[in-house]
Order: structure tokens, then C-alpha cells, then sequence
């Protein structure tokens, strides 16, 4: 059996850009993106991401009930049973977005932050 993953990360390591990019709105894309892929590697085959949500970190941090919302709604969407946050290392907003979506959601999550 093949555990569905749902991966929170930031818009950084979506790729879309840095601090000038912290107020981007959340967004789900399906499957894995930047450290998504190492994350499905790690994972040797007993799990899938099947979709990844990103947020800006001042966004999240500045709406967390919307980003909250927007993860229930895509693992019940996407029948996901784990959620990944992060790398969230030790940064301030991102890692209390990790915190938040990870506390929404009524399945196994686990982040690393620090």
C-alpha cells in the first residue's frame, strides 16, 4: 500500500521566488515540487506526494484560516493520509505556517524545522 502525501511548503522552495514573493496566495498544484521530489525518494516507494500546497509566508501569516481551509479541503480531495511540512529550518513564518497546517488537518503530519 502506497501512503498519499500532501507536502506544505513555501513559495521559496516552489521556485516562485524570495522575500518579494512572501505575499503570494496559497495554490495546490498536483504531485511533487522542489524538495517534494527528495521527500517521494525518501520515502522508497511507500509513499506518494499526490499534491503540494504552497503559500507565501507573509500570506500564511497574514490569513491562516484560508490556508488552514485550503488544507482540509485537498486531503479530502486528494484522500491524502500524511502531511509533510516543510523543510521549514529556522525560519520564523514559514515554520509557524508549518505549525498551522499541520494542526488543521486531521491525519498523521509531521515538519522539520529546526
Amino acid at each position: 500500500m502506497t501512503i498519499r502525501v500532501l507536502h506544505y511548503i513555501n513559495q521559496f522552495f516552489a521556485g516562485i521566488g524570495g522575500e518579494d514573493y512572501a505575499s503570494t496566495k496559497p495554490e495546490t498544484r498536483l504531485g511533487k515540487v522542489g524538495p517534494g521530489i527528495l521527500l517521494e525518494q525518501a520515502l522508497n516507494g511507500q509513499g506518494q506526494v499526490v499534491v503540494t500546497l504552497i503559500c507565501g509566508d507573509n500570506y500564511a501569516s497574514e490569513h491562516p484560516q484560508e490556508l488552514e481551509e485550503l488544507a482540509r479541503g485537498a486531503v479530502d480531495e486528494y484522500d491524502v493520509q500524511l502531511l509533510v511540512a516543510g523543510p521549514g529550518f529556522n525560519s520564523g513564518r514559514y515554520g509557524m505556517a508549518c505549525g498551522t497546517v499541520c494542526a488543521a488537518v486531521q491525519i498523521p503530519s509531521l515538519t522539520g524545522l529546526h
